[in-house]
């Protein structure tokens, strides 16, 4: 066959946008785990492409008890993705290296297990409001993306930018991306649409209806686009710097949290937290399970083991005389 080296490059090239860039990344520092561990054992170059199977079950042994469980992940799936994307066979034992992953989970240090993050609340949400100036480009495009981003249950990632020259209209939402909307009787809603998200190339839609109070994500937003007034092709939450308009980094996003949270001593407060967050405060207010779950655009079930106060949520279907008796096959998720 008639290949070039520059038709292997890209080869190389196309497979390796197989993963999104985010995944990339991690992949990136986690091989460099792997070669370090090598180079400690002075393992040939020829023995870590194509690894053994004992080669890659000596690594996970070597970090189980080090790292977390996620990390463990990442390092196992990076090699594999290294070996697959220079077309090289993978001789690791998969039920092996499946129960070598379980079993390091199980040595995981107290100190790499994350607490849980703590949830936005809207009582959070307005004692952030009080520490902004909402006449500031900056503070006015921060508070509407934090109150997007709750009431979207979406992540802040999918409403800022990595860094202030990556902003991408074919990626990240432009402010011709949102529009209103209203169902047949007269219940408006705002629709979202992120271009390009991490489970989809064609983009998803997400949304949220105007709320009552200093917690209104639409007077944020209403707020926001006056004050920074963007251009339709412009980042959703761009805002005036002194040197043009910026795209709202992710960076510039979280100083302003973390700033804000200080002043009023909460803590440390999580972007992850935003999603939490609003989950939580439909769950509360009694919205159906399964369109939480739509909304949050989850493929499972799994976004319950980050939910707070389940009591809270349940309390009212284990009433003597449940006050949602009349909704309850509504509101209950469907048997299995």
């Amino acid at each position: 066959i008639n290949i070039t080296d520059s038709n292997i490059d890209r080869i190389i090239m196309v497979l390796s946008h197989s993963h999104a860039q985010s995944t990339r990344e991690t992949y990136g520092s986690s091989l460099l785990v792997f070669h370090v561990f090598c180079d400690t054992r002075a393992i040939p170059e020829e023995q870590r492409c194509p690894a053994s199977s004992v080669l890659i079950l000596a690594f996970i042994a070597a970090c189980s008890g080090l790292y977390s469980g996620k990390s463990l992940e990442n390092y196992f799936y990076a090699v594999r993705a290294w070996h697959l994307l220079h077309g090289q066979p993978w001789y690791a034992d998969s039920d092996q290296c499946t129960l070598a992953m379980a079993g390091g989970r199980q040595l995981v240090p107290i100190t790499s297990k994350r607490p849980k993050h703590t949830p936005f609340t809207i009582d959070i949400l307005v004692a952030i409001h009080s520490t902004l100036d909402l006449s500031s480009p900056l503070h006015t495009a921060v508070y509407a993306c934090l109150t997007t981003s709750f009431f979207t249950i979406a992540h802040v990632g999918e409403f800022t930018v990595p860094s202030l020259h990556r902003f991408d209209p074919q990626r990240h939402i432009k402010v011709s991306d949102w529009r209103y909307d209203a169902d047949r009787h007269g219940f408006h809603v705002t629709i979202f649409h992120l271009p390009r998200t991490k489970t989809s190339l064609l983009g998803e839609d997400v949304y949220w209806a105007a709320q009552s109070g200093l917690s209104d994500p639409d007077a944020a937003l209403s707020n926001h686009l006056s004050v920074n007034q963007p251009p339709p092709n412009a980042a959703l939450f761009s805002w005036k710097h002194h040197a043009g308009l910026h795209p709202l980094m992710r960076s510039e996003f979280l100083k302003c949290l973390q700033s804000s949270s200080e002043k009023l001593g909460l803590g440390s407060l999580k972007a992850h937290g935003l999603c939490i967050g609003g989950t939580l405060e439909y769950l509360l207010r009694r919205v159906p399970f399964e369109n939480v779950k739509m909304m949050g655009r989850w493929s499972s079930d799994a976004f319950v083991l980050y939910l707070w106060k389940h009591a809270l949520v349940m309390a009212p279907f284990l009433q003597d005389k449940p006050v949602l008796e009349l909704f309850m096959r509504y509101t209950l998720p469907p048997p299995l």
